[in-house]
């Protein structure tokens, strides 16, 4: 298993662009949020062999807090045709909001949901008065470290 890059970004007023709805993430949504989860990453360079049940168990340690303070203002998801297309999970780890989570279901990818949800929930954490926001990410994965450093992050 490969090392990851963490990623930090002041923050900063974001732009959204596109027509996306954000729907918040609870306890009802676990379920469709694992499916979604290993459709996005099966067969990537972020997939480690995980089980549905072995996500389902990791994205219930995320919202039920129990990997860091949830914060739910700041994570949402967005659904295209019925079906959760994209994800973004933010939890606190050592008192700074952490991207726990994002994710695009392969039939949706290249249509900017990741940045929108990142920049999303950015905007959210400055309105919840936070000045940062911290991620690791797998150096292999070209697009999302592009993403990341196109919004402002940069390596820690």
């Amino acid at each position: 298993m490969c090392e990851r890059i963490g990623m930090i970004c002041k923050l900063a007023p974001q732009e959204l662009k596109g027509i996306y709805t954000f729907d918040k993430i609870d306890s009802d949504d676990i379920d469709g949020v694992s499916v979604s989860m290993l459709d996005a990453f099966k067969d990537t360079v972020d997939f480690n062999g995980e089980t549905i049940e072995e996500l389902h168990k990791e994205i219930c340690s995320i919202v039920e807090s129990t990997f860091g303070t949830f914060i739910s203002d700041a994570s949402f998801q967005i659904k295209q045709n019925g079906e959760i297309a994209a994800v973004i999970l933010i939890s606190l780890f050592k008192g700074k909001p952490f991207v726990s989570e994002l994710f695009t279901v392969k039939k949706y990818l290249k249509q900017g949901m990741a940045s929108n949800l990142l920049k999303k929930s950015i905007n959210v954490l400055m309105n919840l008065g936070y000045d940062d926001l911290i991620l690791y990410v797998h150096p292999e994965n070209a697009d999302a470290v592009n993403l990341y450093k196109k919004i402002g992050f940069i390596e820690l």
